[in-house]
């Protein structure tokens, strides 16, 4: 059966419970902290209302109050607790308490069966994008949120899985393959060669592929992927264990790091591994960057105020997004702003790193009339294009680095532009030797592509002043992923897979939100009292 209290009917005008409960200075305390924002803001959006078709309103034992139980596993990723932290944090602590508004202390005890019940259902229901999206418009709207300048970056995390080498890597494949099939498939499992089986399951040394020295890892690997070729082949045909995940994850990682010449297993080189390998059996979502190393990263957009002195506008992460760490910036910007538009969060200017400026993603950013402001991607073009002017509209070359006008523009089958100047204007030009322009049958002439003209606009503005007076907030988006890896845990988080990951990080942002909402109401205050 399910249990819900109707807060609406909790609080009439000039009565609140926790007067009679509290000292008035705590709850003055309680309201002025992360507590008061979320007591306020957070705990009535909760859609708790969906949670009615995993129960009954009518038979089996009465539910724990669901606000209780669906706060605790918010409130548990706000501060990175474990399961039992949590259960402690909600019995004795009384920001916990006002937070979710729980004076009874019987609604203050909670067991962990419960806790894992509730994270179960959220995680297989879209409830936290949801809980993420009402939370931002809550506080949006609250404290009059200007959407109109935002900034886009990317933070890596980690999930709860150990890094392995690549001997560990094949050898736990093969370990988790074979405890699988024996428990599975005991049949099966006993026409595993005893070597094999000796080899992964009964080694008095557990870190036996692990401790081996740099001189001896290739004949390692090289053996642990002819077991693995043996593996594969011995049952591929038995449709039953192909079936398996764990043959599934066997067959997989082989692919991945091993080919086969004239029946001969050759393990590829490091650098010709895939970045969307596996990178621990435990934790298949997982891929590897390059730069980051193992894990996932997270696309964070916020919105941001010039003036960091008197902000007259709250701060808020607008959008999050978990991916795999193989994951390209560059593909980041279309999703961001379509579900900015759904969500009706789009801003008028966004900036980001070199990474997002690529002028797809600007002239798609055009497409949902925003700005998108970058550096522009990629090496300086040898051809010295930024000495010319362009027409910001025609893409067609207006001025040479002398100042002198074309005396044609041509419009060429392929799409690209000629610029045709006189023999007499550049012959004797004396910026001739360091020009592009490259001398024809009818003069002197420059060929360039559309996507060429608007780069080197890009670039000219990106010289300017204006450009850098924008361009300079970029970097308070980094003081925003510190704090959201630090203040809340999530460089490594507690959990495996996509989907557990997105479960944590959708939490940790609203997190950052509310307690960036709570010194904001500070902020304000002093300000007051000031003025």
């Amino acid at each position: 059966m399910i249990t819900v209290r109707k807060r609406n009917n909790l609080y009439f005008p000039g009565m609140d419970p926790w007067d009679d409960s509290l000292d008035e200075r705590k709850i003055k305390r309680l309201k002025n902290s992360w507590a008061g924002i979320f007591h306020e803001h957070i705990l009535p959006v909760l859609p708790v209302a969906r949670l009615k078709d995993h129960y009954s309103f009518k038979i089996g034992r009465p539910t724990k109050e669901l606000y209780t139980v669906f706060g605790a596993c918010v409130l548990q990723q706000f501060f990175d607790l474990t399961d039992s932290e949590t259960c402690d944090q909600l019995a004795f602590n009384q920001q916990w308490h006002y937070a979710l508004d729980i004076l009874n202390e019987a609604d203050q005890i909670l067991s962990l069966k419960t806790l894992w019940s509730m994270r179960n259902i959220l995680l297989n229901s879209d409830l936290i994008n949801k809980v993420f999206d009402s939370a931002r418009d809550q506080l949006a709207n609250a404290y009059g949120v200007d959407k109109r300048l935002q900034r886009l970056d990317s933070v890596h995390i980690h999930s709860n899985m150990a890094r392995l080498g690549r001997v560990r890597l094949l050898a736990r494949v093969i370990l988790n393959f074979l405890k699988n099939l024996k428990r599975q498939h005991e049949s099966r499992y006993k026409t595993v060669s005893d070597e094999i089986k000796s080899r992964y399951l009964k080694t008095d040394d557990p870190d036996y592929f692990g401790n081996v020295n740099p001189s001896g890892s290739k004949k390692r690997l090289d053996e642990v992927a002819q077991d693995l070729f043996q593996l594969i082949g011995q049952f591929k045909n038995e449709s039953d264990v192909v079936s398996l995940y764990s043959y599934q994850n066997l067959a997989r990682t082989f692919s991945e790091h091993c080919t086969v010449e004239n029946e001969q297993v050759i393990v590829k080189p490091a650098q010709e591994v895939s970045s969307e390998s596996l990178q621990n059996p435990s934790d298949p979502d997982a891929t590897y960057d390059g730069h980051k190393g193992q894990g996932y990263q997270v696309q964070i957009m916020e919105t941001y105020s010039p003036d960091k002195s008197a902000p007259d506008s709250l701060e808020l992460i607008t959008y999050v997004k978990v991916e795999p760490a193989h994951c390209s910036d560059a593909g980041a910007v279309n999703p961001a702003l379509e579900t900015a538009k759904e969500q009706n969060m789009l801003p008028d200017e966004l900036l980001a790193d070199t990474a997002y400026g690529g002028q797809k993603n600007v002239e798609k950013a055009k497409e949902f009339n925003v700005n998108l402001i970058t550096p522009v991607p990629g090496k300086h073009p040898g051809n010295n294009l930024t000495d010319f002017k362009f027409d910001a509209n025609t893409g067609e070359v207006t001025h040479c680095p002398a100042g002198h006008v074309p005396q044609k523009i041509k419009q060429n089958k392929k799409g690209s532009i000629t610029g045709i100047w006189k023999i007499d204007t550049c012959q004797n030009c004396p910026l001739k030797a360091e020009c592009a322009v490259k001398k024809s049958k009818k003069g002197y002439s420059l060929r360039y592509s559309r996507k060429e003209a608007a780069a080197t606009l890009r670039r000219q503005y990106q010289q300017s002043d204006a450009f850098k007076n924008k361009y300079r907030f970029r970097s308070g988006i980094e003081a925003t992923n510190s704090h959201y890896i630090h203040l809340t845990g999530a460089r490594r988080l507690r959990y495996r897979g996509l989907k557990r990951v997105d479960y944590a990080a959708q939490l940790k942002a609203v997190a950052i939100n509310v307690f960036r909402a709570a010194r904001f109401v500070i902020l304000q205050r002093h300000q007051a009292c000031l003025a």
